[in-house]
């Protein structure tokens, strides 16, 4: 059914953007005539229906030949999430802030973890736990290696874990840290990217290091930890703050 409305469009419409970018907004007051059109809204071929903030179906509308659709259905059906700033009159469409990491790596199931000696650990932070390093400062998220070699085996003091990227990210960064009162021994701690080396530290005393690695278009991120000097060194090493960019 064809719908006209016409009237006064006051302020900013809040809840809508342009089918092909995002409404340019006029802070006045201006005539307009509104065409609703029983508008129907797919994503990959299916349909959604765009509700508001409090449930109520939000119905897509034409105006000056433009068709708008309300910004909040729209981007939770694409998996965004959406802020409307009235103290700026802006809305937000997924991250806020552009030096906000999209994830983050210790929040990945990691999908390998190979231990040449089974008395090395791994453990992931969860909840109140926490890393103090050797200069006394405190990490709440993070991964921590507990590398042991018992001299049997020349790769007795290594350690590997894996997590599925998919392609979706082309940056991690971090720090690298070395837990206090923890057994150290010179390590080394190399990125692959689908089993290409992509970047290398050599772990020493002057703590902590901070690290970025280009993971464009790697499905598959492995990170070994492996002492310097034979199997029967042991070492305590903590990746921390391990933000993943799109």
């Amino acid at each position: 059914m064809k719908k006209r409305l016409q009237g006064v469009l006051t302020g900013i419409l809040a809840g809508a953007i342009l089918a092909g970018g995002v409404a340019t907004a006029k802070n006045l007051s201006e005539k307009a005539e509104i065409y609703y059109r029983d508008i129907k809204i797919y994503i990959d071929g299916s349909e959604i229906v765009p509700k508001g903030s409090d449930g109520s179906v939000v119905e897509p509308f034409i105006m000056n030949g433009a068709t708008y659709l309300p910004a909040r259905a729209l981007a939770e059906a694409l998996g965004q999430d959406v802020l409307w700033d009235g103290k700026t009159s802006s809305v937000y469409i997924g991250k806020t802030d552009t030096l906000q990491p999209d994830n983050r790596l210790d929040k990945i199931q990691f999908n390998r973890l190979y231990k040449a000696d089974q008395g090395s650990e791994f453990s992931v932070l969860y909840g109140d736990q926490t890393i103090i390093d050797c200069n006394n400062k405190t990490y709440t998220n993070g991964i921590l290696f507990s590398v042991w070699g018992d001299g049997i085996y020349d790769d007795g003091s290594q350690m590997e874990v894996g997590y599925p990227l998919n392609s979706q990210y082309s940056k991690l960064t971090g720090h690298i840290v070395l837990p206090k009162d923890k057994d150290v021994s010179q390590s080394k701690v190399s990125f692959y990217g689908d089993g290409v080396l992509l970047h290398e530290v050599i772990v020493v005393y002057s703590m902590p290091f901070s690290f970025e690695v280009d993971v464009r278009g790697v499905n598959q991120l492995n990170i070994l930890v492996a002492t310097e000097n034979g199997g029967y060194d042991n070492s305590n090493i903590a990746l921390t703050d391990l933000s993943l960019y799109k």
